[in-house]
């Protein structure tokens, strides 16, 4: 059984953030500023630094989290495929569900929406500094699948399997529409042609 003291702990390690990630959704990882992170978790600046560091801690613990819903649904997606990806019509599948799937995480987590942004705008340079190391069969698999479809000719020509991928989460994030279906197909065209072996 936890003791109050730990539960306290607990309780304001998960509001700093909460509070972390509205911040850097609101202003970007330049534009945040600790103090408004601590005064909304309702703690005070020594606390958070004891417990993250400084900001690049925040953020890193805040990607963490975005990173790990993000294996969530990566992994889900993969184990529809359990035999792989045998022909173009089936990747094209794979680009829509890879689509959809990040177009519902983003639409359940605004703050990864925000965060992804503001990251896009800046040129994912806080990102790739704070990333957080995470293993992710479920990426590595999806990644072998889209260069196997880069040499079958599953994708369309001008840019790596590399960059393909990165252009999925690119229109997802670009795209302003609700409509599963709508944004699932955009992707899939955008990045399959619609070849059927």
């Amino acid at each position: 059984m936890s003791t109050p003291a730990r539960r306290d702990a607990t309780a304001s390690t998960a509001r700093i953030r909460a509070s972390a990630r509205e911040e850097f959704a609101t202003h970007g990882f330049e534009g945040a500023r600790v103090d408004r992170i601590a005064a909304r978790a309702g703690v005070n600046k020594a606390l958070l630094f004891q417990r993250f560091g400084d900001k690049a801690g925040l953020y890193t613990a805040a990607l963490a989290e975005i990173a790990e819903a993000a294996t969530a649904a990566r992994a889900r997606i993969a184990s529809q495929y359990p035999d792989g990806i045998a022909d173009g019509a089936q990747f094209r599948a794979l680009v829509r569900d890879l689509a959809v799937g990040t177009q519902r995480l983003l639409e359940s987590d605004p703050t990864a929406r925000g965060m992804l942004a503001w990251e896009r705008a800046a040129g994912w340079v806080a990102f790739h500094s704070a990333r957080p190391e995470t293993t992710d069969p479920a990426a590595d698999l999806i990644a072998e699948w889209f260069r196997a479809a880069e040499r079958r000719g599953w994708l369309r020509a001008g840019a790596s399997a590399e960059q393909h991928l990165a252009l999925c989460l690119e229109l997802v994030c670009a795209v302003d529409s609700r409509d599963e279906g709508f944004v699932g197909e955009l992707v899939a065209d955008a990045l399959a042609p619609a070849v059927t072996s």
